[in-house]
């Protein structure tokens, strides 16, 4: 499994979905109490983001003389509200998801240090050091077991799905829907066949089935703030109407970036509350995305994922003509288990072993001398056919390479006395290099001699003229 790969879902972003339950409060003086997070606040009025239902979060804004009472959380209680979630899990995560969470640990244990909640945070932090240690070696962990390198490289299309059906639950426990789909996305894009699939599809269904009636009220809400939101503008100084729509205008900039990023990486638009463009396009992709889903077939995927295991059970007995068969038929339910992939191709190996290669010749092993043979040889007992006893070369004294496969011909047998090489016969003078250097010397000597004779002759042929 690519170590590059990664989902489009952030711990952190989970973490600050789960804290929205601790927040601060704002009691009216009519008696009503208002819980949120104080988005911003002006002599004048008090902006609170609150989150309504799963996924959705909403805008209320008070004004100040209409407000009782403000109960505000301290800076670190907040900000430990916002991490204390972020604890490792069951499962690892993607190499690159490890660095943001490790510097929004270490980021709170520097600008709090003497919080209440700093040794939490600093065991978190090593924990997940830890883990990334692991990760990046090559492990994964997956549902509380870690797999080694070699197990994750084998089950990479099994690991990939599960650690992205894991992070589309957590998405969806979290309220974050169209983190949830994307993270389906991720399945359905590099995980086809991954034996949660099936769950995957159930799961997606349900997701779109809740996310339509929430994404046609935050439009509804959306359209009746638009025409507020133009009034206040209206109502508002020359001055404050030009900083309120400015700051409208990048909200929008920002809202339709996010939109134009998730569109080009094909995810699902971001539930952007106070982007109607933004909550438009999540349900023109709901009207497309229903259909599609609803017309996978979970049935035949869960079936071949059980004649899978029963091929699995006749692979390892052996049976590889019933194994075969019964592929066959997983395979026909469902093109994409990879599982059935993958041991079609096991089965193949094993019928199949690769054959040794005729120009590698095995290395010899009936005359390796017995570890415990002494450095130099003793001399050989005597027999019914005694052999003379040959001297060890003196080279044999220290360690040698192996001899090479071609060698093992000079291994004599156990009848026949090992006889010296024959010596090398000399090489001829002109392939010696002290006759190659006497040669060359000879030729330009001999061209010297020759050119002095030709520039006598010119000469005297000029004196006779």
């Amino acid at each position: 499994m690519s170590k590059n790969s990664r989902f489009p879902i952030s711990l952190l972003s989970l973490a600050m979905l789960a804290a929205s339950a601790f927040a601060d409060s704002v009691t009216l003086k009519t008696g009503e109490r208002i819980e949120g997070t104080i988005a911003s606040e002006t002599p004048a009025e008090i902006t609170l983001n609150i989150q309504i239902s799963a996924g959705i979060i909403d805008q209320r804004t008070v004004k100040t003389a209409d407000v009782a009472k403000v109960d505000r959380v301290a800076p670190d209680e907040t900000a430990y509200r916002l991490i204390m979630k972020l604890q490792p899990g069951k499962s690892s995560l993607q190499p690159g998801q490890y660095d943001a969470l490790l510097s929004t640990l270490e980021a709170f244990n520097t600008q709090y240090p003497a919080s209440s909640h700093a040794g939490e945070v600093h065991a978190a932090l090593l924990a997940f050091q830890a883990e990334k240690k692991r990760v990046d070696a090559g492990e994964v962990k997956l549902d509380g077991l870690w797999l080694s390198p070699a197990e994750v490289q084998k089950q990479r299309v099994q690991i990939g799905g599960a650690l992205a059906f894991n992070a589309m639950k957590t998405a969806n426990s979290a309220g974050d829907p169209i983190g949830a789909l994307n993270a389906f996305a991720t399945i359905e894009k590099n995980f086809p066949g991954a034996k949660v699939m099936p769950d995957a599809i159930e799961l997606a269904r349900q997701i779109l089935t809740a996310l339509k009636p929430g994404t046609e009220r935050a439009v509804q809400t959306e359209k009746i703030k638009n025409i507020e939101r133009e009034k206040g503008f209206a109502d508002a100084s020359p001055q404050d109407r030009i900083e309120l729509t400015a700051a409208f205008a990048r909200d929008q900039a920002k809202a339709d970036a996010a939109l134009a990023a998730a569109t080009a990486a094909n995810l699902w638009p971001p539930f952007a509350t106070t982007s109607e463009k933004c909550l438009t396009a999540i349900l023109a992709k709901i009207q497309s995305e229903g259909p599609r889903l609803n017309a996978l077939s979970v049935a035949p995927m869960r079936e071949s994922l059980k004649l899978a295991e029963k091929a699995q059970t006749e692979f390892t007995n052996k049976n590889f003509a019933s194994a075969t068969e019964t592929l066959k038929e997983v395979a026909r339910l469902w093109p994409a288990n990879e599982i059935g992939i993958r041991l079609q191709a096991q089965i193949t190996d094993a019928k199949n072993p690769p054959k040794p290669d005729p120009k590698v010749s095995p290395a010899p092993t009936a005359a390796v001398p017995p570890a415990t043979a002494p450095a130099t040889p003793a001399p050989v007992p005597a027999t019914a056919t005694p052999a003379p006893v040959v001297p060890a070369p003196p080279a044999a004294a220290t360690p040698a390479p192996a001899p090479a496969p071609a060698a093992a011909s000079a291994v004599p047998d156990d009848d026949e006395t090992p006889k010296p090489a024959a010596p090398e016969p000399p090489r001829p003078f002109f392939r010696t290099l002290g006759g190659a250097i006497t040669i060359v010397i000879a030729l330009a000597v001999l061209l010297g001699v020759m050119n002095i004779v030709n520039k006598i002759r010119a000469r005297s042929k000029e004196t006779e003229e």
